[in-house]
């Protein structure tokens, strides 16, 4: 039997005995009371590193237009490990990391859909067309006790924890660079920020700042900052992959095998062409082979 509409009721109310009225009444508020749920079969929730975020926003936008039925939930940064425990737990449906899993979460046989590289870049508000020329000059920079830039004002170093993966990340350029690091990370006044957006946001908002970020980080969620060039090679998508841009973070998209079957099918649309296109137009050099 159909679900009589609101309307259809109120037209109807006055031709029907009084005793028949109050079921009729009692239908119409159901249908107005779970009509949102009627409208959305199933929710999917990602959470996970912050550098993931903004690209899986606009991906699972675009993959809800041809899903109907079905929402899609990107959860605040609570870091790769957080994401990957939430989805042991079942809090989650997918997790977004930018680390390799370690021996333990692949005993637990995730699906994993390395979904592609970003450039990993130093980032300030107005960047010199010059750039970084050497390694060193990082170095320079890093290890210096009061950094100033050519017009005399200070630099303002915006690091990430001691065990963040972007600290990782930037102590790899060079043991000079991670010995620079290492001892600004211990300079009393340095701005740490815990999260990718929190350092994006110091970047942007703080005079003089200088901190890591990633493309894809700056493309999807439109950041009004600019990438520094290193050894005169500017940080993009083509530079990474002839390999002259060397420096970069790897991105993956994990579910539990037995996960909902939406969430199959946005692994699917990721990895379809369309979901490669988007992903190359947000900064993202897809794995070899794809």
């Amino acid at each position: 039997m159909p679900f009589l509409s609101v309307a259809s009721a109120n037209r109807n109310r006055s031709s029907l005995p009084r005793r028949q009225n109050r079921p009729l009444a009692a239908l119409s508020f159901l249908v107005i009371a779970f009509a949102p749920f009627l409208a959305v079969a199933e929710t999917l929730t990602i959470g996970g590193t912050g550098s993931g975020l903004g690209t899986l926003r606009i991906l699972a936008e675009e993959f809800a237009k041809g899903a109907p039925g079905v929402s899609v939930v990107v959860l605040p940064n609570m870091g790769s490990s957080g994401g990957i425990k939430a989805l042991a737990a079942g809090a989650i449906d997918a997790a977004v990391i930018s680390r390799p899993l370690t021996e333990q979460e692949r005993a637990l046989s995730h699906v994993a859909l390395d979904y592609g590289k970003t450039p990993f870049v130093l980032a300030s508000r107005n960047p010199p067309a010059q750039g970084f020329k050497t390694l060193a000059d990082i170095a320079d920079l890093y290890g210096n006790e009061r950094p100033v830039w050519p017009d005399g004002s200070a630099v303002r170093l915006i690091m990430r924890p001691r065990n963040d993966i972007d600290t990782t990340l930037l102590e790899s350029f060079s043991p000079a660079v991670r010995q620079a690091v290492q001892t600004a990370m211990a300079r009393p006044g340095i701005l740490i920020r815990a999260t990718d957006q929190e350092a994006a946001d110091a970047i942007e908002n703080t005079p003089g700042a200088i901190g890591p970020t990633t493309l894809a980080l700056i493309l999807s969620e439109q950041r009004k900052l600019g990438i520094w060039s290193i050894n005169g090679v500017m940080p993009s998508t083509k530079t990474l992959a002839d390999g002259s841009y060397p420096f970069s973070k790897s991105m993956t998209l994990v579910r539990k095998p037995d996960g909902k079957q939406a969430v199959v099918r946005l692994f699917d649309f990721i990895d379809s062409p369309k979901g490669r296109q988007m992903l190359a137009n947000l900064g993202h050099l897809a794995p070899p082979g794809k």
